[in-house]
């Protein structure tokens, strides 16, 4: 059950702060930000996406 909770609780959390720090980082002037972006990015995909994933895994078996 803690699996449960961590991935459908915890993980979209996750990713909701992953795009928030994206679209900081995003709106900065400097280079290095906007490299930072995109790992926040990936980070905020990953994190959305399990879920999803998990459910449509659990559907196919």
């Amino acid at each position: 059950m803690a699996a449960l909770g961590f991935s459908f609780i915890v993980l979209p959390c996750l990713a909701i702060v992953s795009f928030t720090c994206f679209a900081a980082c995003r709106a900065q002037r400097h280079g290095i930000f906007k490299a930072l972006a995109h790992v926040f990015l990936s980070a905020g995909l990953v994190c959305g996406l399990t879920p999803v994933g998990m459910v449509i895994r659990a559907a196919t078996l």
